[in-house]
């Protein structure tokens, strides 16, 4: 019978092993506990009390599971309004605008103040990634712990405007033909940080693979094995992830092969090595 288990919010789980944040840590089941920890619930509540009073009775870890979920990834508010306003529509609750904004910048600071190394990370990244574009580089790229070689190359596109003709009348659209020699900063910017939690994601499941001799599937940031064999698999990925992080800095390493000029947010409360006794980090 194969079985699934998965990661607990891997993206926070991949951050908080970069920049060693123990109180990230714990809330993503990377440290052990007696109980799987919920990072979700933790933000929402500590949100409610700055979102709207019409909101507050609706403030619960389904409401902000997916802005969690994705800010790792570099959701921008505006997504982050999308996923606030369908979860509250499942709950029957149509919210105002301003009352959207409002909770949405609730759930951003609140993710600022519960999960400060990601989120300090993320902004770090961002900024060397844009000093390194100004500085004339044409790409960025670096080497996985796997090795794996990653090649970011974003440019502007080439975009042209045409004409279509329907039920009578002129629809002018501009459409992309190709990419330019133009390097896109702000998309180099956006997608930097969501790729390398990308590439460490693959780095885990790869490095955990080589090591596991029985049939597997892997997708993102889950494993599937037959029942007998999920002692040894599981056994295997909290190991990988103890090697890549607690035998390596690679936010370090990262910043050195991008050229960053200054050094990393590494919060460095967190013993890496803890996630052998957890339980719950991939469950």
């Amino acid at each position: 019978l194969p079985v699934a288990t998965d990661a607990t919010c891997s993206g926070l789980q991949i951050l908080a092993g970069l920049c060693r944040d123990a109180r990230t840590a714990s809330l993503v089941n990377v440290l052990p506990g007696e109980r799987p920890a919920d990072a979700y619930a933790v933000v929402a509540e500590h949100a409610k009390p700055n979102v709207p009073v019409s909101i507050q009775p609706y403030m619960d870890r389904k409401t902000v599971k997916r802005v969690v979920m994705t800010v790792p990834y570099n959701a921008k508010p505006h997504s982050n309004r999308g996923y606030i306003r369908d979860a509250l529509k499942e709950k029957g609750v149509e919210v105002e605008k301003d009352d959207l904004t409002a909770t949405v910048n609730a759930v951003r600071d609140a993710m600022d103040e519960v999960v400060p190394g990601p989120m300090a990370a993320m902004k770090w990244i961002e900024s060397e990634v844009a000093k390194a574009i100004k500085r004339g580089a044409t790409e960025l790229q670096w080497v996985t712990p796997s090795g794996f070689v990653v090649h970011q190359r974003l440019m502007k596109q080439e975009k042209t405007r045409i004409e279509l003709k329907l039920l009578g009348s002129v629809q002018r659209i501009t459409t992309a033909t190709g990419d330019s020699d133009k390097v896109d900063l702000m998309h180099h910017k956006n997608a930097t940080a969501p790729n390398l939690i990308h590439s460490l994601d693959a780095s885990l499941l790869h490095l955990s693979a080589i090591r596991f001799n029985a049939p597997l599937a892997l997708i993102h940031d889950s494993v599937l094995a037959r029942a007998s064999d999920m002692a040894v698999l599981s056994c295997i990925v909290r190991e990988t992830y103890m090697h890549l992080f607690a035998e390596h800095d690679y936010l370090q390493s990262w910043a050195d092969q991008i050229g960053a000029t200054t050094p990393p947010p590494i919060v460095d409360t967190l013993e890496p090595e803890s996630v052998i006794e957890s339980p719950y980090f991939f469950c």
